[in-house]
């Protein structure tokens, strides 16, 4: 019988272990599981920023050369409206003075 009670008592003893040691297991592991967690989050947010930064770079690029074809266009109007003004400034001055006095 002591010995049925003692079997018993290491069986309890080594289940407490097991018991112990399973917990430390899933403590350990739940504790990977946030570090690594917080390691794909930091690797998504370190090239998102990057990706975010890049995206800025092309757009800036992007909006610097619309800007440079606009004033392009721009001088290329204002040149010939000038143009245009140097050669018919006299005939639009007399058409304009003709049509006030008519």
């Amino acid at each position: 019988m002591q010995d049925l009670l003692k079997k018993i008592i290491e069986m309890d003893e080594e289940a407490r272990k097991v018991e112990q040691q399973a917990k430390s297991e899933k403590i350990k592991s739940e504790e990977e599981v946030e570090q690594l967690r917080e390691q794909i989050y930091n690797d998504y947010i370190a090239r998102a920023k990057d990706r975010v930064e890049k995206n800025i770079a092309v757009e800036e690029a992007r909006a610097q050369e619309y800007v440079k074809a606009y004033r392009e266009r721009i001088d290329t109007a204002k040149r010939d409206m000038q143009t245009l003004y140097a050669e018919n400034k006299e005939k639009w001055v007399d058409e304009i003075v003709k049509r006030a006095l008519a």
